[in-house]
């Protein structure tokens, strides 16, 4: 496994649960998305028409939409810098049906690119809301004994 692609792996196994645990409804929501995403792409891999990866292609799209809404459902800035990531994820694919020299290898790049700046910033929205003092969506793994100590 290449070292960029054992890096993004590592991101995500890393921070997804972290944005499940620790953050809000926004950042919980982006982390199931992203997750489904990076699920369903190893089947959608395959569908291509030329050098164009036609079903991840659309994924991606549909990810850009969702972030768009988030973005305009929730007060986060975290998102606004998450779904113009995913934008230019969206615009490499554009690159590739109109400028021939692009190659689906740069395509492939921009998508570990742009996807790792799509995953620091849902880290660093769940950052922003521990150094804020809000509390995080989900209950603690552990509750302490309500009973107090004899």
């Amino acid at each position: 496994m290449p070292p960029t692609q054992l890096f993004f792996l590592i991101s995500v196994v890393v921070i997804l649960p972290i944005a499940w645990l620790k953050g809000g409804h926004a950042e919980r929501t982006v982390a199931v998305v992203l997750l489904v995403n990076y699920l369903i792409a190893p089947f959608l891999q395959p569908a291509r028409v030329g050098e164009l990866m036609f079903g991840l292609a659309v994924a991606d799209a549909v990810l850009l939409g969702v972030l768009g809404w988030l973005t305009l459902k929730f007060d986060r800035w975290w998102l606004l810098l998450a779904t113009a990531a995913q934008g230019l994820v969206v615009m490499a694919y554009l690159a590739v049906m109109t400028r021939p020299e692009v190659t689906a290898r740069e395509n492939i790049v921009a998508q570990w690119v742009f996807g790792l700046f799509t995953l620091y910033a849902l880290l660093g929205g769940v950052l922003e809301r521990w150094l804020a003092g809000e509390r995080p969506t989900a209950r603690p793994l552990l509750r302490h004994s309500a009973r107090p100590q004899p």
